[in-house]
């Protein structure tokens, strides 16, 4: 007997003492992420880990940063990325926890009289820990699955930020480009205008009207460049660094076909990893219910031994048993709570699969838009731009037009190129925005090349026998 009971002590000890897991629960969220996307994932916990992918990040950005190295950085280093991986350790804590049985209670008692001291002592196990043992495990293991899912769902949503804010800076330090070239060629005509007018050529009205364009032009110039630098800051959160940092030497090409509608919104309910946690939490939470209506007449449930000595030194051995009476206390508000718990995660699931539908449709949208218009400008709209300049210049040489109609030409062909650059800007947000309601899947391969160059030539200040 005595034998036993030390076996089962040791036995006990050596459980609360084996290693417990340091990452609990990321290789499934390696996996879940893995499926999704070729970027690996890092929880980073020590110290050595942190400066061993501190010193990695340094390395990548002294080279031009393209979309996969930014993917690549923030996934190691977004720091609410590595504080959303806690939740892991927290939840299988929970779980260790609801694995273990409650501890035994032991109690003495001692008794005097004239005759003597009485002495009681007493080992109580909770039986309904016992009996609780197994729907407590599964509960805890369901939301450690959810866990998992959240996690995953975390990491697609910052990827999704990630490229969204690459997008926005890329679009917009190209744009800053064409601003910058529409503004000299306004410097260009006002700086003519000015000696014109000085010569006595040209009046001061239309001298004032060539610095009027001049000033909104430079003042556009600057809102541009207030846009770079907060699309470059914004990027710089989003990757976890302060350095300074160089986008590559890239164009993103657009995808000429999107898939069909109706396709896109079945991969939406079946693959995004939110929906996928509230159905487990749906699951859990009935499951919860089922076991609290199952035990609710039995709140104390207790078996042990007993051993008295009386104070006329009898001995007195035997079980015992405690049992809690439910005269008031059923668990009514904890069923209630319990039940309303289930149909809100009823209606937000039916209210998160809307919302995931509502995405996809309008991320198409604004695909399907982007895309067309960007059809529109390049085979229309640009090459117009082009052969106006190109007949204008004709006109200029053959002295038929005047500097100032050269110079308008190309400003409006700068101002419809910048155009042509926020309807690309606007496509790959769409593109993100719908590969993250579709559940973080590519929607396809948009490829990274080198931009092809402009060939826009400078009109001269002025002709020869002007």
């Amino acid at each position: 007997m005595v034998g036993n009971i030390v076996f089962i002590f040791l036995l006990a000890v050596l459980t609360g003492c084996a290693p417990l897991p340091t990452k609990p629960g990321f290789d499934g969220v390696q996996t879940l992420v893995g499926a999704r996307m070729p970027q690996e994932i890092t929880w980073r916990q020590t110290q050595k880990e942190r400066l061993v992918h501190q010193a990695g990040v340094t390395d990548q950005l002294k080279s031009p940063l393209t979309l996969d190295a930014a993917l690549r950085i923030a996934l190691v280093n977004n720091p609410r990325l590595q504080a959303s991986y806690e939740k892991l350790s927290m939840d299988y804590g929970d779980l260790l926890q609801a694995g273990l049985p409650a501890n035994p209670s032991l109690s003495f008692s001692f008794r005097s009289s004239s005759v003597g001291v009485g002495r009681e002592f007493g080992v109580v196990q909770d039986v309904l820990s016992l009996l609780t043992l197994a729907p407590r495990k599964r509960l805890a293991t369901a939301m450690f699955e959810e866990t998992k899912l959240n996690a995953a769902q975390h990491v697609l949503q910052l990827a999704t930020e990630v490229k969204k804010a690459y997008f926005t800076v890329r679009a917009d330090q190209d744009a800053f480009s064409f601003t910058k070239e529409v503004t000299a060629s306004a410097a260009l005509a006002a700086d003519f205008a000015e000696r014109q007018n000085q010569a006595g050529n040209i009046g001061t009205r239309e001298l004032a009207l060539r610095q009027e364009f001049h000033a909104r032009a430079v003042l556009e110039s600057s809102r541009q460049e207030l846009a770079v630098a907060e699309s470059r800051e914004r990027l710089s959160r989003v990757l976890g660094v302060q350095g300074d940092w160089q986008l590559a030497n890239t164009a993103l090409d657009a995808l000429d076909e999107i898939p069909a509608l109706k396709s896109l919104e079945a991969k939406a309910l079946d693959q995004r990893y939110d929906i996928g946690a509230m159905k487990k939490r749906v699951e859990r939470l009935a499951d919860a219910l089922g076991v609290a209506d199952r035990f609710r007449y039995l709140s104390i449930l207790g078996l042990g031994v007993n051993y008295a000595r009386e104070t006329d030194g009898e001995k007195l051995r035997g079980p015992s048993v405690e049992l809690g009476l439910p005269l008031w206390d059923r668990g009514q508000g904890n069923r209630l709570r319990m039940q309303a718990e289930l149909r809100e995660g009823e209606r937000n699931l039916e209210a998160l699969a809307l919302d995931a539908v509502g995405e996809v449709r309008n991320a198409f949208a604004r695909l399907d838009s982007a895309r067309l218009s960007i059809k529109h400008f390049r085979t229309t709209l640009l090459p117009l731009h082009e052969r106006i300049v190109a007949e204008t210049l004709k006109f200029y040489n053959g002295m038929l037009l005047g500097v100032y109609d050269l110079l308008l030409d190309r400003q409006n062909q700068l101002t419809a190129q910048r155009d042509y650059i926020d309807t690309i800007k606007s496509y790959w947000l769409a593109q993100a925005e719908l590969e993250h309601a579709i559940g973080g899947a590519s929607l396809g391969k948009a490829t990274e090349t080198e931009p092809p160059a402009a060939k826009i030539e400078t009109p001269p200040a002025e002709h020869k026998h002007h």
